[in-house]
C-alpha cells in the first residue's frame, strides 16, 4: 500500500498512520501490533519510516526463530 493509498483512506496525517487504521488495514488486533512490532510502545500514531523499521526487524527477528528449528 502506498502513501497515496494511505492518505486517501484519510489515515495519514501530518506522515503518521494512526495504529487504529493500521489495524483495520491488516486485520490485526491494535494490542497485538503494539507489543509484537512496535515491543509495547504506547504510541497511537507511526511515521511510515517508523513503520517500515518496525516490520524489518518483526520479519528479521521470526526469521532468526524460524531458522533455530532447524
Amino acid at each position: 500500500m502506498t502513501t497515496q493509498d494511505l492518505a486517501m483512506m484519510g489515515t495519514e496525517k501530518n506522515g503518521k498512520i494512526s495504529l487504529e487504521a493500521l489495524a483495520k488495514m491488516t486485520g490485526f488486533p491494535v494490542e497485538m501490533i503494539k507489543e509484537e512490532i512496535f515491543k509495547g510502545s504506547s504510541d497511537q500514531e507511526v511515521s511510515l519510516e517508523e513503520l517500515r523499521s518496525a516490520m524489518l526487524g518483526y520479519i528479521d527477528s521470526t526469521m532468526m526463530l524460524v531458522g533455530d528449528d532447524k
